[in-house]
């Protein structure tokens, strides 16, 4: 397992790219040679014959939610009289030619984006249109709904903050594809509560035009999303979907979008799944290895990073899916293997019940008639991307975070099926809100801190000149100077009493520099207010729409020219 580190861009507009840009191209056409080369059967259909059905089938589906998505938009644009005529805004795949086109995939959660999740979906546009191939963005409703917040700077809080304003509460063991709106509440109230923070930073006036534009950006925003509610869309992934796309095509990026959910209800994803069910235990026990191969790597001894184990009992064996019924909770999927079924679980209750040697044509239909009763299963982290890589795109751009654990997927790939493993892309970038930094960092506050600490142990080197004139202070330092002379010379008994004597002289001298001292907790005070004002303005997870559109088109429209 090779060592792969990937950096986090810490610097204002700073991009991290790899491989470098100029070598993402060949990297597509590597895939593409790799990928031909692979001859092997899953659920009993040839690779190839899979990958071809699976990227047709996809992309059809891809096509149908990216246009229902328009249509969402544009009849609330033509509402407002607003719309431009929506020929040449239609997303149309020529299947014909589809083996000709290249497909370039990412990813990621239905939430609030951050810039650097944000550039995947501009470097996705980017190839797309160098290669005139096909852009797909996977929306990760399957995900479970821990982000349901967006985050906003309160600059002039004591001391200045990070804030969360949740949109979806209590809902962290629901899948997105889940959450619905049943009450226009929620998001007036979520657009309340975020303008009146954004609004708390107009103290300083050097900010007032940053913090207007801010509003503005957000307020286009919400009101998209409020629109697109009262025209019937209700839930959570399209509403985001539809303020995401609306903007996204202001700086031209024309990817088509296709969620989990929708994937996961293919065919092509039924055979994909059925061989893991039929190959759990060897998949569980691969998975582990691997997991336990980079922790040693890593030395990391925790066994649920960086992703937990798979828990394997008897005959009972976790496979990285997840596995509920519609609306309820996500639970985790087991296979029970028995000698002539398998039974796949929840962990209380047989969902389903699998022949072991009847014909695969019947178990494919069994997994379509589970998924008619509300029944559903999704690709974990892992699988997901081992399905997107191997058998939709010819090339899948991840973050830092993906691309870290994909380490460990190259690995389950190379010994699960046998073969080399596609490569990927990853990119991160981060951008900052536009507001000034003061110059101080944690350096300044450790030298500080020292002096501070020092002036307690030592505070005749910090006394006032005119405090050194001072017969009484005079005295003091004199009797210090002669018992730390004294020491080193004397037994143990009278070396404890020289330490007391000490301790209380002291106390007695920084009587002297009492207001020095203030002075130093003052400058130490000041220090953490700007420091942590910094880490504020630095943070960059801020979603893209409470940034100013000017500072994103400076920045995005400029970033892979």
């Amino acid at each position: 397992m090779k060592n792969k580190v990937y950096k986090v861009p810490e610097n204002d507009k700073e991009i991290f790219v790899s491989p470098a840009m100029n070598d993402c191209i060949e990297r597509i056409l590597s895939n593409i040679k790799i990928i031909s080369k692979y001859n092997f059967e899953i659920s009993g259909v040839p690779f190839q014959v899979l990958r071809d059905k699976t990227r047709s089938e996809l992309l059809q589906k891809a096509e149908l939610y990216t246009n229902k998505i328009i249509s969402i938009i544009e009849k609330e644009k033509l509402l407002d009289d607003l719309c431009e005529k929506r020929k040449g805004y239609n997303f149309y795949i020529n299947y014909k030619s589809l083996k000709n086109n290249f497909i370039i995939q990412t990813g990621h959660e239905p939430i609030l984006y951050h810039p650097g999740v944000w550039i995947k979906n501009h470097l996705t546009n980017y190839l797309t249109r160098k290669t005139n191939g096909i852009g797909i963005n996977m929306i990760v409703d399957n995900d479970a709904c821990n982000m349901g917040y967006m985050c906003a700077p309160n600059l002039f809080s004591k001391p200045p903050a990070i804030e969360k304003i949740q949109l979806v509460v209590d809902k962290n063991k629901f899948a997105y594809e889940e959450i619905l709106f049943n009450d226009i509440k929620v998001l007036t109230g979520f657009k309340e509560k975020n303008l009146t923070l954004i609004n708390k930073n107009k103290k300083d006036k050097n900010v007032e035009n940053t913090i207007e534009d801010m509003k503005f950006m957000f307020e286009e925003y919400i009101n998209n999303v409020m629109i697109y509610y009262k025209i019937g869309c209700v839930d959570m992934v399209s509403l985001l979907t539809c303020a995401r796309k609306i903007l996204e095509k202001e700086f031209g990026i024309c990817n088509l979008e296709i969620p989990v959910s929708s994937m996961s209800d293919s065919d092509s994803f039924n055979y994909f799944l059925l061989h893991f069910l039929y190959n759990a235990e060897r998949f569980a026990k691969i998975y582990n290895e691997k997991l336990a191969e980079y922790r040693n790597l890593h030395k990391i001894r925790s066994k649920v990073n960086p992703l937990p184990d798979l828990y394997i009992e008897d005959n009972l064996f976790e496979l990285p899916f997840w596995i509920w019924k519609t609306g309820e909770p996500r639970g985790k999927c087991y296979v029970i293997n028995g000698s002539d079924t398998i039974n796949i679980t929840d962990g209380s209750d047989v969902l389903i019940t699998l022949g072991k040697n009847g014909d695969i044509s019947k178990s494919i239909y069994a997994i379509k008639d589970f998924r008619g009763k509300g029944i559903k299963i999704r690709p974990r982290a892992v699988t997901n991307t081992i399905f997107s890589r191997l058998f939709f795109a010819d090339v899948f751009i991840h973050g830092i975070g993906g691309a870290k654990y994909d380490v460990i997927t190259d690995e389950v790939i190379k010994e699960f099926f046998g073969i080399e493993p596609p490569s990927y892309i990853t990119v991160s970038a981060t951008l900052f809100l536009p507001f000034g930094k003061y110059e101080t960092d944690n350096k300044a506050l450790r030298k500080l801190k020292y002096i501070i600490k020092d002036m307690k142990y030592n505070p005749e080197r910090y006394a006032s000149a005119k405090v050194q004139n001072n017969p009484d202070y005079l005295s003091l330092v004199e009797e210090k100077r002669n018992l730390l002379k004294m020491i080193n010379t004397c037994d143990k008994e009278e070396k404890n009493k020289h330490f007391y004597r000490i301790k209380e002289l002291n106390g007695l001298l920084l009587t002297y520099i009492t207001t020095e001292i203030q002075e130093r907790y003052r400058e130490m005070n000041k220090i953490c207010e700007d420091i942590a004002y910094n880490n504020v303005v630095k943070f960059r997870e801020y979603p893209i729409f409470i940034y100013p559109k000017r500072i994103l088109k400076e920045y995005f429209q400029k970033v892979f020219s």
